[in-house]
Formats: C-alpha cells, structure tokens, sequence
C-alpha cells in the first residue's frame, strides 16, 4: 500500500511540474488531465492580465510592438518582449508672435518658427502676442499650449 501512494506521489508530482512549467497557451494545451489544464491556462491569463496592467512607456508604435509581443510570448511560447525604455523628449517652448482672428472667430496662435495653433478650447483666456509657451502633451493626442503663468489652451496644430 505504501508503494502504491510514493508512486502516487510521484506521478502527481511529475504532472504539477509539467503544469507549472507549461507557460503558454499552446504548452497548456498538451496537458491531458483537466484540473491541471485549467490551472495551467488561469497562470498564462494571470500573466496577459499582468501585462495589459503595467504602465505604458514608449511612442504608440513601441506600446503595440511590446504588447503584440507580450502576448506572444505568453500564446505561443515565444521569447519575452524586450523592455521600453522611455526617452523623455524635451521641452518645447516657443514665443507667440502674433495672434489671428479669421472670420469664424476662431483664434489662431503664430509661433515665432512659423507654426500656426487654431485655438480649440471654450476658454475666453488668451495668450498675448510675446508670451513663452509650452507644449504639453494630453490624452488622445491632445495639445496644449502652456503659458509660464500656467495658462493652458487646448489647439490643434494647422
């Protein structure tokens, strides 16, 4: 009877191994007993989970390369994707040199390097002609034009 629960042991150790070792989908997709199969499948959705919940770094192009990657490594049992290092870009900042008007009463920011900014936002405030200005990034591909008084106006670059 002793003999039969060590080879008992022995066999259900040597299928928790083979789950725990099973990473991918398609590995988890080998295991032949049921309650180690699922198991095997909830660690490989706990880690695409883990990986759509970390923070995003790197341009859009990099956030989707390193996703798509992710979850292949994690699907197929491909190599791990490598990390994104996020380089900072520098401050843009730049003086309004003239502000427009056009006949739609749409207001119109003139950079010093000749860029054009339609002002987009609902805000009576303004940025006069000779104030610094940044620009600063928002959601969904939003700008803002940030004055050194904290004045912030959302354009749309024409």
């Amino acid at each position: 009877m002793d003999t039969y629960r060590l080879c008992l042991a022995l066999i259900c150790s040597a299928c928790f191994s083979t789950a725990a070792n099973a990473q991918s989908f398609m590995e988890c997709s080998e295991i032949e007993l049921d309650a180690e199969r699922l198991s095997c499948y909830d660690a490989a959705a706990d880690a695409i989970k883990a990986s759509l919940e970390k923070p995003q770094v790197g341009s859009s192009e990099q956030r989707q390369e390193q996703r798509n990657a992710e979850v292949a490594a994690i699907v197929f049992g491909e190599e791990e994707a490598p990390v994104i290092v996020e380089e900072v870009p520098e401050q843009i900042t730049f003086i309004i040199k003239d502000v427009l008007y056009t006949q739609r009463r749409e207001t119109i920011f003139v950079a010093d390097d000749g860029r054009l900014f339609k002002k987009i936002a609902d805000t009576r405030v303004t940025i006069k002609p000779g104030e610094r200005v940044s620009i600063e990034d928002g959601f969904f591909g939003a700008i803002f034009l940030v004055t050194e008084k904290g004045v912030r106006i959302k354009v749309k670059e024409r």
